[in-house]
């Protein structure tokens, strides 16, 4: 026989569903079912390579030190303790330079002997045979008396004489003679002249003594001097001369006019 269905009617109330279990308020109550994370295994720190070694330091160039005595050939023998140290740690790596090696001394020549006096005569001739060809076509005409000396070039002017010794402008430059010897007394004049022509200057004093002991009373270095004048290397740049006034020397000097540079 089938079982008839209970019929329900629309107004009967819904099932409940079941009410939750009651939670509890303790502290464990409220842990139950809280899964705790767990701690991660703290890692290894992988071990660190090993660097390669550096390389090893190159060789320094050896440092010679030359040692005092080889500077300047002079040693510092003086030097002591930390002042020598010093010294050579300063000269460290000092090398004298090539071709400039410390001087040496060589033996000193003894100085050369006088020439004999055949030897000056001969050096005197010579000279003279110079002077002469020096001297070319420059001829003079002189005029000697008692403490009285002029000559003058024949192309020149005579009267030029006169206006020489008269002058009121004394000589620019002066060659004091005494004590000079009558052998180089000749080489002082032309040089003398000439240096004065050179620098521009047309008047010079010449002082040659009077020659108080001489039979004419004008002397050995009066005739050397009016031979350089004359024939000498000092010819070519003489006008004319004469005994100058007596301010300026009178009979032991003579006034010279030179030519224009």
């Amino acid at each position: 026989m089938a079982r008839k269905k209970k019929r329900v009617s629309e107004f009967e109330p819904e099932p409940k569903a079941p009410a939750p279990p009651p939670v509890g308020t303790s502290m464990r109550d409220l842990l139950k079912g809280v899964e705790l994370a767990k701690p991660e295994a703290k890692k290894k720190p992988e071990p660190k390579k090993p660097e390669p070694p550096p390389p090893p330091p190159r060789p320094a160039a050896p440092i010679t030190t030359t040692p005092a005595r080889d500077l300047e050939g002079r040693p510092s023998e003086t030097l002591r303790g930390d002042d020598r140290i010093a010294y050579l740690d300063a000269l460290a790596g000092v090398r004298p330079m090539a071709g400039r090696g410390p001087r040496r001394l060589g033996a000193v020549a003894a100085p050369p002997s006088p020439p004999k006096p055949e030897e000056r005569n001969r050096d005197a001739a010579a000279r003279a045979r110079l002077a002469s060809l020096v001297a070319g076509g420059v001829h003079f005409d002189v005029h000697r008396e008692e403490g009285w000396i002029e000559g003058i070039r024949r192309d020149a002017k005579p009267s030029l004489i006169d206006a020489l010794y008269r002058a009121t402008v004394g000589s620019e430059a002066t060659l004091d003679l005494h004590g000079i010897r009558a052998a180089i007394a000749g080489d002082r004049v032309t040089k003398f002249v000439r240096d004065a022509q050179r620098h521009g200057l047309r008047r010079v004093l010449i002082v040659h003594g009077k020659g108080l002991h001489s039979d004419d009373g004008n002397g050995v270095l009066a005739d050397v001097v009016v031979g350089a004048l004359t024939e000498g290397g000092a010819a070519p740049l003489v006008i004319a001369f004469c005994t100058a006034p007596q301010a300026q020397g009178g009979a032991g000097a003579l006034l010279v006019e030179l030519t224009k540079r």
